[in-house]
């Protein structure tokens, strides 16, 4: 083989190679446009209204905070709550309670598009108020933090 046709070879390889790396790097650009305005839409600030705090066990977390000045104040606070949830209780009678297993949206409406009201952490015990519907929703109640919130949450996070 000639050394003229040896070099046209490698020119042609150097030009293959060249060629993929425009290709890969073309890709990689369209992939990170793409990727742009697929999540374009997330925000960073909450809309107005959402509650997006997650709700733990209050009981555990005032105890923690608490300092031994306050405990009198607390017992009082407590006696509060607890005839107010009890009169909320008596006045809702539920089918029982249940335990959130999961992060779940307390909802205004039985559906996932329905408004979120509040997203509880496992661990919650709701009073169940309703009956599942067709679509796997039970209407739920819970005392947070000395209120009453009321809404429907998917059967599934509960047991």
């Amino acid at each position: 083989m000639s050394k003229r046709r040896r070099s046209a070879d490698t020119g042609n390889q150097l030009i293959g190679v060249v060629a993929i790396i425009a290709v890969a790097i073309f890709v990689v650009g369209v992939i990170i446009i793409f990727a742009k305005s697929l999540f374009s839409g997330v925000e960073a600030d909450v809309p107005k209204g959402l509650d997006t705090a997650t709700v733990a066990n209050a009981a555990a977390q005032t105890e923690a905070v608490q300092s031994d000045d306050s405990k009198e104040q607390t017992e009082e606070t407590k006696k509060t709550k607890k005839t107010k949830k009890t009169e909320a209780t008596e006045e809702k009678k539920g089918l029982g309670t249940k335990t959130v297993q999961e992060y779940a949206y307390l909802r205004k409406d039985p559906s996932p598009e329905g408004e979120q009201v509040i997203c509880m952490s496992p661990g919650i015990v709701v009073t169940v108020l309703s009956k599942e519907d067709e679509n796997g929703y039970v209407q739920a109640s819970f005392d947070y933090n000395g209120t009453l919130l009321e809404g429907w949450v998917h059967s599934s996070y509960l047991a």
